[in-house]
């Protein structure tokens, strides 16, 4: 039996269609990817969840889908001090 093609721009409209179905809330890219599964939209398999990935991201680059939550990174902000601003303030 063959596998049918993936049309990547329905799966990324059905992406975001979830995404926004979760509004206010935010979503992580592997909610997405389970309800895509669940609802036989893409196979559950490793190799899908990277395109998906890539496919999402280059999405969000072009302005066609929201940012999604990454619960597994740290954003690392070196600190700083507004040291020019704090002596104008207070003047």
């Amino acid at each position: 039996m063959a596998r049918e093609r993936i049309r990547w721009p329905l799966v990324v409209e059905r992406a975001r269609q979830i995404v926004d179905g979760y509004a206010p809330l935010n979503v992580t890219l592997r909610q997405v990817m389970y309800r895509l599964a669940a609802e036989g939209v893409l196979p559950h398999a490793p190799p899908m969840y990277r395109r998906l990935s890539a496919q999402l991201a280059q999405a969000r680059r072009d302005g066609r889908f929201p940012d999604l939550i990454d619960t597994m990174r740290e954003v690392h902000v070196p600190p700083a001090w507004l040291s020019g601003v704090v002596s104008t303030l207070a003047s």
